[in-house]
């Protein structure tokens, strides 16, 4: 369960991908809530926004924390959040962390589909179909089923005018040209049988240009990478040079 009352610890701000509830790090609150104070972070539900503006919610929020003190975690969707944020307010950051996370969205085929397809679901047969492409995926990257459950339920309860803004964020936003002015501690995790982003790519092209960043690389796991089990947030992370 996340803690966001104990003021001796630090902030964990965790900012989700495009389901845009927070709700999919549920296997990480535990042990994460025994290091920090931990926000799995929900974004609004207005339909017409930029990145600008889920930056500075994310601000207004974390202004009173002390300096270089916070974790923060973007997975991938929420990455080019993190990202920004650390851009924006480098003062504040401890410690980085993007998971399947990518600055710039090359498979732009993908998006356009994707933008199509997402009304259509509407239609029981294709909300069934998508269920059970969704659900094999899942099954193939070593999800169990009690998480893919899980998964359906939190997807399933999505506000769809501001899921169809974050996906026009994707085809719109390129953070690569600011990826050198990053100057913060991060840590790129990557999954080798990511279907959505190429994310072991992503990964070494940002750490190419992001100053003292360290690469994870997990072969065997899928965009999911959280849900999978054995994958431990904290144990990756701790000993690591603040």
């Amino acid at each position: 369960m996340s803690d966001t009352k104990d003021n001796t610890k630090p902030l964990a701000l965790l900012i989700p991908g495009l389901d845009g509830t927070g709700k999919l790090y549920y296997r990480q609150l535990d042990a994460l809530s025994a290091r920090y104070r931990v926000l799995p972070w929900q974004f609004g539900t207005k339909a017409a926004f930029e990145l600008a503006d889920l930056t500075r919610d994310l601000g207004n929020e974390t202004s009173r924390e002390p300096v270089r003190s916070i974790l923060l975690v973007g997975e991938s969707f929420g990455g080019l959040v993190a990202l920004d944020y650390a851009l924006c307010y480098p003062e504040r950051v401890r410690h980085l962390v993007l998971v399947n996370a990518f600055p710039y969205y090359r498979r732009r085929m993908r998006i356009r589909l994707a933008r199509v397809f997402y009304p259509l679901q509407a239609f029981k047969v294709v909300e069934r179909l998508k269920t059970y492409l969704v659900d094999r995926t899942l099954q193939w990257e070593g999800i169990m089923i009690e998480d893919r459950e899980r998964f359906r339920e939190i997807v399933g309860h999505v506000h769809a005018a501001s899921f169809r803004r974050r996906l026009e964020l994707v085809k719109e936003i390129d953070l690569r040209p600011r990826l050198s002015e990053v100057q913060v501690q991060t840590t790129l995790l990557a999954s080798g049988k990511d279907k959505v982003v190429p994310s072991v790519k992503e990964a070494h092209f940002m750490a190419a240009r992001i100053p003292g960043s360290q690469v994870h690389e997990f072969p065997n796991a899928g965009h999911a990478l959280l849900l999978t089990p054995g994958v431990c947030l904290v144990d990756l992370i701790s000993g690591q040079a603040p």
